[in-house]
């Protein structure tokens, strides 16, 4: 069974008046136990808005948002345990910090949780380590920071809750590529030893391809196309259509297997480009 699933959610901004939108159109998605999922789209997709039903911060208006197989609206108790279960980093990481020192912003959701104040204790500098940031940090202002130490102080506020799912909306936007090489292997290494769904949105494709398991593309409030990174990269025209960029190396492959140099899959990372070409190299072709 799915850890979080959505069933034929539909949600509108402005109900009611001339400027009402669809923002999302009948979406159904699974996500599963220990997946790293990618959600990408154009501007008004509908990424975000998705984002805000998986932990409840929206109700669509119709449709059902589904924790471990019970539906999160159903009773005040099963959204509480949403909240929990399902911790959401929004894309600017001020949206979220507003204790006076880094000790208590972390220290905030495992304290709403009902939590002793040992195990909160025990949390909140386990977190502070999980994200590369030492205790020293832990009795500054999170205003007094910069804004790669603030989103790290912003995902470790949500993993000292211990979520089964962690939510990211764009949380590379803004940092340099060290900071943005640093946390993408924050959100591996979460992933892999805690064993928790991570669902993340990106703009940026070598992002997604260098991290995700499984990418889902949205388009005008639905889902356009959802698999494998190299399932959805290989459809490089589709997503020119809806306005994304396969990463360059992606479109190189594309180009050469039309030229009729199939290499054998699509490319999406340096990496995987390497060791396709050297399988291709090995077979004593020539290019």
């Amino acid at each position: 069974m799915s850890v979080l699933s959505v069933d034929n959610l539909i949600y509108g901004y402005s109900k009611g008046t001339p400027f009402e939108t669809g923002a999302l159109r009948g979406v159904s998605l699974d996500f599963e136990q220990g997946e790293i999922v990618a959600l990408i789209g154009h501007t008004g997709s509908g990424k975000s808005t998705l984002l805000q039903h998986l932990n409840g911060l929206l109700k669509a208006d119709s449709g059902k948002v589904l924790l471990e197989g019970v539906d999160i609206h159903s009773s005040k108790e099963a959204l509480r345990k949403c909240r929990f279960n399902v911790g959401l980093c929004f894309q600017y990481p001020e949206q979220q910090l507003f204790e006076s020192t880094v000790y208590k912003d972390i220290a905030f959701g495992p304290k709403n949780m009902g939590l002793s104040e040992e195990e909160i204790k025990s949390r909140v500098y386990s977190a502070i380590s999980y994200v590369g940031l030492s205790e020293e940090y832990l009795q500054k202002s999170p205003f007094d920071l910069s804004g790669g130490e603030k989103r790290r102080v912003a995902i470790a506020g949500v993993i000292a809750m211990e979520p089964k799912v962690l939510i990211l909306d764009e949380p590379t936007a803004g940092l340099d590529p060290m900071g943005k090489n640093a946390l993408l292997k924050l959100i591996k290494d979460y992933n892999h030893s805690t064993g928790s769904t991570v669902i993340f949105v990106s703009h940026n494709m070598d992002d997604v391809a260098s991290v995700a398991d499984r990418v889902v593309v949205m388009n005008k409030g639905q889902v356009a196309i959802s698999g494998t990174v190299e399932q959805v990269y290989s459809k490089g025209e589709f997503l020119a259509e809806l306005g994304l960029d396969v990463p360059e190396i992606t479109n190189i492959f594309l180009e050469l297997k039309k030229n009729g140099f199939d290499l054998g899959e699509t490319a999406y990372t340096v990496e995987n480009a390497k060791n396709a070409i050297l399988r291709f190299l090995g077979k004593g072709e020539e290019i």
